[in-house]
Parts: C-alpha cells; sequence; structure tokens
C-alpha cells in the first residue's frame, strides 16, 4: 500500500506538506501520521496524506475504503488525546493494534476541514506537550489549505502563488522543530547528514552555519559527535532503534545523550534515510546516580542504625570503666594502656557516627551564620602539614593558591563544614603523589532559581580518575587508597552537604586532574549565634535519677555521681525511673532512649508532668536519631551522646544543677 494518496477531489498536498509529515512522526516516535480531510461526495474523512515508521504507512481502517464516517467524537471539532484505545474504537485506528491516538482539528475559514492524527501501537504513548506542538502545526496547515483553495480552488492544484505560501508555512515548520528540546539529524540514503535542527548544533558546540557538509571534520558529510560504532547503527535500514551514548562536543568535551532513529522510507518501500533524534541526558542521568545514592546511604544508615545503640552501649561502658581507672590510678604505665584502651572504644564509636552521618537527611541541629572563607582558611592551616612539610621531606612540592571571593555568609554547622572541605583537601592531596597545584577558590553563584549560592572549588593537577571511579567516589567504603583508605571521607562528606541543603559534584578525567565543587544555598535571613553558655564558677551537688537498661554503664555513672558527692540513684527500667520520681525529688534525671518499655521521650514526658522544674539529659547511643523539636516538646535540657566522656557527663550536670531551681516534685493525687 502507498505510504501517501491523492484522494479524488483534493489537492496534492504531498509537495507542501509529506516532508513535514514525515518529520512530525520521526520527532514524536509515531507508528504513523495522516492528514485527514473531510469529502462532501463521500461525507466521510478520508486520508489524503500518511507517513509511517517501517512497513506500516496506511493506518486508515480497510473495512471503511470510502473513509471514516462523522460519529459521536469528531476530531474535526476537537482535540482528541487516547492513552488505551478499546478494539471497537471508532476512530481511525483500523485493524493495527493501535493503542495510542493524538489528533488536532484543521480548520479552512472557520470551520472544519478535516484533522491531522498521529498513531501509536505504544499505551500513553503522547503527551499533553505534544498535543501543544500539533496544535501549531495544524493551524499552519489550515493557513495554506486556505491559500491553496483561494488561489485555484478546491479542484485546483497548487499554483505557484500556494507554493509560494507553502513554501513560507514549511519555513515556519521549520522554525517550530527547531524550538524543540530535542536534536535533529536527518541522515539521507547514504548515511550523509542532510538536516539538523538547531538544538543538535547547539547540543555538539558548533556554530549554525556549521551544517551539513561544512561541520570540518574527517567527513564533513558525517553527522559529528558520533563514534564509528554509533554510526553504524544508526545506518541500519531494517528497524528502529534506541541506545545510550556519549557523544564528543566540538571542543572535545563529552556528554551523556539518548539517541533514537527511525528508517524513513518512499512510497515503494525504498530507504530513503534515517531520522535521528538525540536528546542530551547528562542532568537526568545526574540526578538518577544521585538518587540511587541517596537510597543506599539511607539502606546503610538504616542498617547501622539498628546495630549503633548497642555497640554504643558497650563501647559507652567501656569509655566510662577506663575514666574512673584513670581517675584512681597513678602508675604512668597503667594509665598509657587505659588511654589506648579509651582511645580504641572512641575510635570504634567515631566509625559507627560516621555512618550514622552520611547517611542523616535532616539539618544539622546547631546552624549558625558562617563565614566560608574563614572555614576554608582555618581548614588550609589544619593541613599545612601535609600539603607543605610531608610534601617537602618526600621531594615533592605542592602549590596551594587560593582565590577567596567576596561572599556573604551562609548557615551552617562549622565543624562539619571543616569536616567537609578537609575530605576535598586530603583527597586532592592523595591525587598529588608526585606533586602539583591544588587551586581553592569561592564565588557567588547568581544564576540558580532559588537564588544566589556560593561555591567553593576545589582543583588539581592530580592524576584524576576514569568516568567508573567517579560514579563511585561518594559511594560508602569505594576507596582507591589500598588498606590506607575507609571509604567514609566523601561519604560523609555527601552526607553533610545534602543536611546543608547544598550539593557537591566532581569532575574528572584520567591524566587532568580533578575539580570538586561544593555549594551552598546563600539564606534569605541568617540565625543569631547563640551565646556561649558560662563554665560554673563551682560545683554543686545534688540529687540525680540515672535511668539505664544497661548494667554496666548504669553502675558507672552512678559510682562517678556518688564519687563527686552527688546522692545518685539507678534503676534498669523507664516504668522503675518513673516511680522512683514519683516518690522521691530529684533535681537532674538522666535518661537512656531507647528502652524496651517506656522510651527516653516517655520518660521525659512524664516525669516534666510530675514536676515542671526537673533537668533532664537524654543519652541516645542512635546520634541525633532525636530531633530539635522532639526534644522541645518533652523538654530535655541537653542530648549526649553514646560514648561520652565522664567528664563531659559531669559538667553537663553541674550546669544543669547551677541553673536549676531546686523543687519538690508535685505529687499524682
Amino acid at each position: 500500500m502507498p505510504s501517501h494518496v491523492t484522494p479524488r477531489g483534493n489537492p496534492d498536498f504531498e509537495p507542501v506538506f509529506g516532508p513535514v509529515l514525515e518529520q512530525i512522526v520521526g520527532l514524536l516516535e509515531a507508528e504513523a501520521g495522516v492528514l485527514w480531510v473531510w469529502e462532501e461526495t463521500a461525507a466521510a474523512y478520508v486520508p489524503a496524506l500518511c507517513r509511517g515508521r517501517g512497513s506500516w504507512a496506511a493506518p486508515w481502517s480497510p473495512s471503511h475504503p470510502e473513509g471514516i464516517g462523522r460519529g459521536d467524537l469528531d476530531p474535526c471539532q476537537e482535540t482528541l488525546l487516547f492513552d488505551d484505545l478499546p478494539p471497537d474504537s471508532p476512530l481511525p485506528a483500523g485493524e493495527q493494534k493501535i493503542r495510542s491516538f493524538a489528533s488536532v482539528p484543521i480548520a479552512v475559514r472557520a470551520s472544519g476541514a478535516g484533522f491531522l492524527a498521529l498513531y501509536s501501537r505504544r499505551r500513553g504513548h503522547f503527551a499533553p506537550r505534544d498535543l501543544r506542538f500539533l496544535r501549531m502545526v495544524g493551524e499552519l496547515m489550515g493557513r495554506t489549505i486556505e491559500q491553496l483553495g483561494s488561489a485555484g480552488g478546491a479542484q485546483a492544484g497548487p499554483t505557484p502563488e500556494s507554493i509560494a505560501e507553502s513554501r513560507q508555512v514549511a519555513d515556519v515548520s521549520s522554525m517550530l522543530i527547531d524550538a524543540m528540546d530535542v536534536g535533529i539529524l536527518v541522515l539521507d540514503a547514504e548515511g550523509r547528514w542532510s538536516f539538523g535542527n538547531r538544538q543538535i548544533t547547539e547540543m555538539l558546540g558548533y556554530e549554525p552555519w556549521e551544517g551539513p557538509g561544512r561541520s570540518g571534520g574527517p567527513d564533513p558529510h558525517a553527522p559529528p559527535g558520533f563514534r564509528a560504532s554509533d554510526l553504524a547503527r544508526l545506518k541500519r535500514r531494517d528497524r528502529a532503534c534506541v541506545f545510550e551514548t556519549r557523544l564528543f562536543r566540538k571542543d572535545g568535551s563529552t556528554f551523556t545523550a539518548l539517541v533514537s532513529s527511525t528508517p524513513r522510507r518512499g512510497a515503494s518501500g525504498e530507504s530513503l534515510g534515517t531520522i535521528v533524534l538525540v536528546t542530551d541526558i547528562t542532568e537526568r542521568k545526574q540526578w538518577d546516580q544521585q538518587v540511587l545514592r541517596s537510597e543506599k546511604l539511607a539502606a546503610l544508615g538504616t542498617l547501622a542504625a539498628g546495630v549503633a545503640h548497642n555497640i554504643n552501649n558497650v563501647l559507652a561502658a567501656i569509655v566510662a570503666r577506663t575514666d574512673l581507672l584513670l581517675r584512681q590510678v597513678q602508675d604512668r604505665e597503667l594509665k598509657r594502656w587505659l588511654n589506648s584502651i579509651q582511645q580504641s572504644a572512641l575510635d570504634g564509636a567515631s566509625t559507627v557516627r560516621r555512618l550514622q552521618d552520611f547517611a542523616r537527611t535532616g539539618a544539622p541541629e546547631s546552624m549558625v551564620p558562617v563565614d566560608l572563607n574563614g572555614v576554608i582558611t582555618e581548614v588550609l592551616q589544619f593541613t599545612q602539614a601535609r600539603w607543605k612539610d610531608e610534601a617537602e621531606l618526600k621531594g615533592t612540592r605542592i602549590d596551594v593558591v587560593t582565590e577567596l571571593g567576596d561572599i556573604p555568609p551562609i548557615t551552617g554547622n562549622p565543624a562539619e563544614l571543616r569536616e567537609v572541605f578537609t575530605n576535598v583537601i586530603l583527597n586532592a592531596l592523595d591525587a598529588m603523589p608526585d606533586g602539583g597545584c591544588l587551586i581553592v577558590r569561592t564565588c557567588v553563584e547568581p544564576g540558580r532559581d532559588e537564588g544566589p549560592w556560593v561555591e567553593a572549588v576545589f582543583e588539581d593537577t592530580g592524576v584524576g580518575m576514569s568516568e567508573e571511579v567517579r560514579q563511585k567516589i561518594f559511594d560508602p567504603f569505594f576507596t582507591t587508597k589500598g588498606v590506607k583508605g575507609t571509604g567514609l571521607g566523601l561519604s560523609t562528606s555527601y552526607g553533610i552537604v545534602a543536611r546543608h541543603r547544598g550539593s557537591i559534584s566532581v569532575e574528572s578525567e584520567l591524566g587532568r586532574g580533578s575539580r570538586f565543587c561544593v555549594a551552598f544555598p546563600v539564606p534569605a535571613e541568617l540565625p543569631r549565634s547563640p551565646e556561649d553558655r558560662a563554665r560554673p564558677v563551682g560545683r554543686r551537688t545534688g540529687r540525680i535519677l540515672v535511668i539505664d537498661d544497661e548494667p554496666h554503664l548504669r553502675e558507672v555513672i552512678t559510682n562517678l555521681l556518688r564519687l563527686e558527692g552527688h546522692m545518685a540513684v539507678g534503676v534498669g527500667s523507664g516504668i522503675e525511673g518513673v516511680e522512683a520520681f514519683r516518690v522521691e525529688p530529684f533535681q537532674v534525671v538522666i535518661t537512656d532512649l531507647g528502652m524496651p518499655d517506656l522510651t527516653g521521650l516517655e520518660v521525659a514526658r512524664k516525669v516534666r508532668e510530675l514536676n515542671t522544674e526537673v533537668k533532664l539529659i537524654l543519652c541516645t547511643g542512635w546520634n541525633a536519631a532525636v530531633s530539635q523539636t522532639e526534644q522541645e516538646a518533652v523538654g530535655i535540657d541537653r542530648l549526649l551522646e553514646k560514648p561520652f566522656r565522664l567528664d563531659k557527663l559531669l559538667r553537663l550536670v553541674h550546669e544543669l544543677l547551677r541553673t536549676g531551681a531546686q523543687a519538690e516534685p508535685r505529687r499524682q493525687r
């Protein structure tokens, strides 16, 4: 069956609309497109022009050889979009198992003359934006048909005036195709580049005049940017194909693209070439990788949270016991051994904390105005031993160049930001074992929809990394440093930056160094810096209740408090703690968060109901699993993360006793 027809009594639309319809079918990846016009003698819509993919080029129904009659749904009067056509649909879907149908009216002199329809075998193929594009094309076709009619009547063929008008419409159609957000390449039967829209030239970094035959490559007629293997796939004439690849820009840089090719065929089935659609999916791939990375971190965070509480309870008991022993022994060798044991326990706790840090999604609790230039300067001074002293000992030289711009303060946690920049700088130094240059610059990036951002860029001249390594660089436990690396530095940094509502990205190529960019939004209003709490001048003793289901840790804490002169009572469950508080007056309650009967939050709520003046310290092995809002809701005064040094616990107790009122608990009636 021919790919286009000239119905009786209608002009030949092939020279006017044929190329345009062919491009539309390829652009929207439809099975076919048909221009249907109303014929009075047949009292039906008849196909005036058809373009299709492959051998399927005639979608009108064989059961209606004289055309499609008007029914309840009139495509000539309204725009239609169907995602899943039933088999008995009255629309001109024919017997081709069409599932999606989109059509727009074509009006001539304000009355319906026909409609333009597109067909697809895939369910939900067409989108509303496709209809908007088709409406513009339909309006242009209607105006052209008017010109054809006014120049020579409905029965006359194209005249010089109508052909001139059709060329003008074709120019407008080309403008519409240029306005699409995908690149379009048209290859002839020999695989030579015959047409490219504006988007494809911009995507590949060429000027508009560097079109087919003028790209300046080894073969100016070959489409630029494609590998030889990709070109071989595009030249296949037997079927359409879709694949993902990396294309080369004129300047040598690359980007990820989704390429879709559709063979073009003539009226007799001969090959006319290929229509190629190119979509830049770099941002989509980056977003997919970010989502995947976030899912990995969340899964690992869930795993870490499941064991962190128990591990931290064990480590907390070890740290507390060694603290007590260090207070009692005088032998230097024994103290050295105890300090080594305690430091090992603290290192283990640090690893657990870092596992949780890069998986945490909430914002840091202590957010203050931060001068990013000041933080970076501190980190450079801190790491100077690595990039200056150590490099000189090895006989190498690493130059650090700073270009710190005039930037506004951001909101953040200074300690966490120092950790981010330390990790990035140390990573850059490790990439330059034979020396090199590290450039650190800061600037304001105003071109974002959310407002201005502050960027910190770290560029090194190191060994760089492959694309495979770059994609995994923020994955937990991924390292290229062998046994010297933990694989947690950049993973932790990624989590910290995400909690600051910022972004961190890396660009790198083997042998060409790496470029890390860390960016943070500039807040509309800065929070007030918290006032430094006064250190207690003298110690005060008080009545303290310790609630913890870990007997070893509970015993250590109560013994320590008694040694400091406090009256300390320890209980092993939340219910026991509430009952003990109901019977005796306590000024400070130290409670664990995770307990089998009542959680620490529930204990705090019940205790606060009995005495609004009591001071509450919540201990947690889950590390910041309780938000500031949750703490304020039940009246938590301090949050203490396990494992902790006993000196820190004592400071908190003395501080709360100094600021708190000694009030008797209100008895329940």
